[in-house]
């Protein structure tokens, strides 16, 4: 009997333990501000002829009267409970102003290629840790993290923009495009760039971060014409998974060194392969050919009007050349947050590790 006692007690104990536990999982603050470093997958602050000729990017920011159109960071934003995060270049220069977060992307750089983007990275952290200090001084506590920084979430969106300049060219001139590194090697330079830059933001006092992987761009329409081909170009595709793995590795290390912080990556490229893959699953029928564009899958010309756009580009993977359309940003939001979403057919998938945004953000429960 009393061997039975103790071992009836035991479990009590362990089943407490567990509930403790649970109780004691939701106990991070929610996310007080969202802060958005990134390239033309983040923003519409910049020009896309910076990038690419013939309005390649333009993606939801062609038609910005359209308030339906959203991307990723608004719809992350409200997830959180957040507004959306504004451009940097719409703020008064007041810490109140940018204390719910700020959108630093859309920043204007020159030079080309990784080079291209390192600047754009650099040039939006400058501007992120002076953002920061701003908001320290204002709550007057410019010694240690403000409570609004240590709250906040930062989500960093590079390497779009890069592997689409590099895949718009020739094999031959995309390795003149990146001097003594090829194609391989801008993987390499660029995941080293942003981790660096992961870094930078925890030696900052930033607590909280969502890195974004590289879509399958590949699979983009402006890609598979410039192929001839019928359906995704593995190479690129190769391409774009080595820069990913990379740099989800390049995270895995730095974590031990940052105490205190989440990071977390999440794998776009994944979760638009399996819209790929299973189309009619998410209610897709083209895959291939964008919405809005003119030539072999709208390809040849990149969107330029609101008249040449499809009626149903909620049945298209793809906006135009490079941008998914919105119907698959909502889902990759969805599976980064780890939800379905609104939809109960959907599945629940989360592309991002080692934890999801909700649980990054502490926000409210996903939706099942």
């Amino acid at each position: 009997m009393a061997l039975l006692l103790l071992l009836l007690l035991s479990i009590l104990l362990r089943l407490a333990g567990g509930a403790a536990a649970t109780a004691a999982e939701p106990s991070r603050s929610p996310a007080t501000a969202l802060f958005v470093l990134g390239d033309s997958t983040v923003s519409c602050g910049r020009s896309s002829s910076s990038i690419l000729p013939l309005n390649l990017t333009a993606g939801p920011c062609l038609f910005p009267s359209a308030a339906r159109r959203r991307l990723l960071p608004d719809l992350l934003a409200a997830k959180m409970g957040l507004p959306p995060p504004p451009p940097i270049s719409t703020l008064n220069g007041t810490a109140a102003a940018a204390a719910r977060g700020v959108n630093f992307g859309g920043v204007q750089y020159g030079g080309g290629g990784i080079f291209r983007t390192g600047a754009a990275l650099g040039q939006q952290l400058r501007l992120a840790a002076e953002t920061l200090q701003l908001i320290q001084l204002e709550e007057g506590n410019p010694q240690q993290d403000a409570s609004s920084i240590s709250g906040a979430v930062f989500v960093v969106s590079f390497g779009a923009d890069a592997y689409a300049r590099l895949l718009a060219r020739a094999p031959g001139d995309a390795d003149a495009a990146a001097p003594k590194h090829g194609r391989r090697g801008l993987g390499r330079l660029l995941a080293d760039r942003v981790a660096r830059g992961v870094q930078e933001l925890y030696e900052a006092g930033v607590r909280r971060v969502a890195v974004m992987g590289v879509p399958p761009l590949g699979c983009a329409p402006r890609v598979m014409w410039a192929a001839a081909g019928g359906g995704c170009v593995e190479e690129a595709n190769e391409l774009i998974e080595g820069y990913n793995a990379r740099l989800a590795a390049r995270l895995e290390d730095l974590r031990p060194q940052m105490p205190g912080a989440d990071v977390v990556f999440c794998d776009v490229y994944k979760g638009m392969m399996e819209i790929i893959s299973n189309p009619a699953r998410y209610g897709f029928e083209e895959t291939k050919e964008a919405c809005c564009g003119l030539g072999p899958f709208k390809a040849t010309v990149g969107c330029l009007s609101k008249e040449m756009a499809c009626r149903s580009p909620e049945r298209h993977v793809w906006w135009d050349l490079y941008t998914p359309t919105d119907a698959v940003a909502n889902l990759v939001a969805d599976w980064s947050w780890g939800s379905s979403g609104s939809r109960s057919d959907v599945m629940t998938m989360n592309i991002c590790t080692p934890i999801s945004l909700h649980q990054l953000s502490a926000g409210p429960l996903p939706a099942q």
